[in-house]
């Protein structure tokens, strides 16, 4: 006859004297034994004498205001998973603990509820065998092999592994930021693919093709019946993301009003379905990515700011194109692989397409770059892409970074010039923003019927630009 097992012990550190209390009287009603503790010393007193198997931890306390007590406890009791609370985030601190093996990063105010998924997680991950045997790796060693599907050697690719590698490991909410085409839905799946998350759905949730009065039907679901044209029960889109990742792209594109709605999603862990009393809990891990700079839109107040912190925890910015050096290359080589013909009939570049490619100024990134190659590939005459093969953007960047070489302006009016340097700003504009006329006009500084005119001026169609 098996005994039943003893209950599992957390040391709570926080300075907090009501929290500790509370949080600690939980936790024990929840089955637990606790030992709570005021400060970084008391708790590292307590490792040193005591066994346990789960540490909650507060960030800005006395004794770990530098992390003391992460770093001592990751290095003395790897063993033991961390889990870190605070009220005063902060990027560089989260980032920090992510660093060293956190498990889980919460926000103040937590309702007990999330809290206890939040430990039950780190304890059945504590003692679970790990789903996969992988080597050894050396701390500098930055662990490329773990993601085949992103491609760079640059300096800054290999920080940004790194720290993909580490956020991957834990449950963190992460925002990705950076240039359209820059890859931010590969590297969320990326961190999902390598999370303990991986054998359940990524559901990608793009917050441009919702209509805000579409927003909690298509995001929670809705009963038959609830508004016209409900002709049957439909799942919601979060609720496919249930023990795996929600990706919401284009986050800053939301509306506030349906920025209210997933943030009570997103704190609760909960929601209720158009049409519906029964609230539905969901255990959803949440990747955002956006190209606007979120902080800015807080201080303008077209964000949220409490949506804000708990969504970007952690902040993974993606270099543009242009400063990853010679990635370029080892991109455009797997590009040249996955889309010519099963013939194989183009091998390579001249080396004149190689200095045109390092020189050029990739406003649209690695999907102009793809765009690029399969561009050349359909149009290649011989074995190798010639300059002959790129649009004419590209081709004159081989001689001077700028757009258009000095000579070529030289035989030309002041008045077309002029007009080919709109042109040449407005094509960027388009690219960058992927035919996002609003986008475009708001970083030009333009109103929309501004906008609409100079591309019918300039006999530009944002259509061209968007991706299909």
């Amino acid at each position: 006859m098996n005994e039943p097992s003893s209950p599992k012990r957390i040391l709570i550190a926080d300075d907090e004297p009501l929290y500790l209390r509370t949080t600690g009287q939980l936790l024990r009603k929840a089955g637990f034994e606790c030992e709570c503790v005021p400060d970084a010393d008391a708790a590292l007193a307590k490792l040193e004498t005591g066994s346990f198997d789960l540490i909650l931890s507060d960030l800005n306390m006395p004794g770990n205001f530098k992390l003391e007590l992460l770093r001592r406890g990751r290095a003395q009791w790897p063993h033991i998973p961390l889990i870190v609370i605070t009220g005063v985030p902060s990027l560089p601190t989260a980032i920090e603990s992510v660093r060293l093996g956190i498990v889980d990063y919460l926000l103040k105010p937590v309702k007990f509820e999330e809290l206890l998924a939040s430990v039950n997680r780190a304890l059945s991950h504590a003692t679970a065998p790990p789903v996969l045997s992988e080597p050894a790796v050396a701390e500098d060693e930055i662990p490329t092999a773990r993601f085949p599907q992103i491609i760079g050697q640059s300096p800054a690719m290999q920080e940004l592994l790194e720290i993909v590698d580490r956020v991957a490991k834990t449950d963190t909410n992460v925002v990705i930021t950076g240039e359209s085409g820059t890859g931010k839905e590969v590297i969320a799946k990326a961190i999902h693919q390598n999370s303990r998350r991986r054998s359940f759905h990524f559901q990608v949730i793009d917050c441009t093709a919702i209509p805000e009065s579409l927003f909690e039907s298509v995001l929670f679901g809705h009963a038959r019946g609830s508004f016209t044209g409900a002709v049957k029960d439909q799942e919601g889109l979060l609720s496919r993301s249930h023990r795996g990742t929600a990706f919401f792209d284009e986050l800053g594109e939301l509306p506030l009003a349906s920025q209210a709605k997933l943030l009570r999603a997103v704190q609760e862990q909960a929601f209720t379905p158009v049409g519906m009393s029964e609230l539905r809990k969901v255990d959803t891990r949440y990747i955002c990515a956006t190209n606007r700079n979120l902080e800015d839109e807080v201080e303008a107040g077209r964000f949220r700011q409490d949506l804000f912190y708990r969504l970007g925890v952690i902040h993974i910015e993606l270099p543009p194109l242009r400063k990853r050096g010679d990635d370029v290359l080892l991109l455009a080589d797997a590009f040249l692989t996955q889309l010519q013909p099963d013939n194989r009939r183009v091998t390579g570049y001249t080396d004149e397409v190689q200095e045109c490619f390092r020189r050029y100024e990739w406003p649209g990134n690695i999907r102009e770059l793809r765009n690029v190659i399969e561009r050349a590939v359909t149009l290649s005459r011989t074995d190798k892409i010639e300059l002959a093969d790129l649009p004419k953007p590209l081709r004159t960047a081989t001689t001077n970074s700028a757009s258009r070489q000095v000579s070529d302006i030289a035989e030309i009016s002041r008045e077309e010039a002029l007009d080919n340097a709109d042109r040449d700003y407005l094509t960027a504009l388009l690219k960058k923003h992927e035919g996002n006329i609003s986008q475009a006009a708001r970083q030009a500084g333009l109103s929309r019927q501004g906008m609409h005119r100079l591309l019918s001026r300039h006999r530009l169609d944002a259509a061209d630009f968007r991706q299909q």
